[in-house]
């Protein structure tokens, strides 16, 4: 079976409600990408590291809040963030307006899939460290 060489969703972002995987519906093999909207004082439940995948954060729409190694930074509507596989990361919104980041991250194609309901599976979650969100 012939592998299709692009392909092409559309997806409105009024539409987002939390969390959408796009990785899988589009097709991608070596590129996990998702969207997440975080309302004001919401954020990410834990923070998290990788074994092997970098990440790249995106503030689409407002002005979201990275937290990377304790360390907390605002994200106005256009920043991109790179992030290292080893440093710990959570996402949210401090901010009094809904958030949008895009998510994407990749990994040697040797190493894929690992596993797990995202598409990586290789996460380290910290859930003895939850991060505080608040309207600011």
């Amino acid at each position: 079976m012939a592998t299709k060489k692009y392909q092409k969703i559309h997806f409105p972002l009024n539409k987002l409600k939390g969390r959408e995987f796009l990785s899988r519906p589009i097709g991608c093999k070596a590129i996990g990408f998702s969207l997440v909207r975080f309302k004001p004082g919401e954020g990410a439940n834990h923070f998290h590291r990788h074994q092997v995948q970098e990440e790249i954060y995106m503030a689409v729409k407002g002005t979201g809040t990275i937290i990377l190694d304790g360390r907390r930074h605002s994200m106005p509507e256009g920043t991109v963030v790179r992030v290292a596989p080893s440093a710990n990361r959570a996402i949210g919104n401090d901010s009094k307006r809904d958030a949008v980041f895009l998510v994407m991250g990749g990994i040697p194609p040797k190493k894929f899939p690992p596993g797990g309901r995202t598409l990586f599976g290789d996460g380290i979650p910290d859930r003895s460290r939850v991060p505080k969100w608040g309207k600011r």
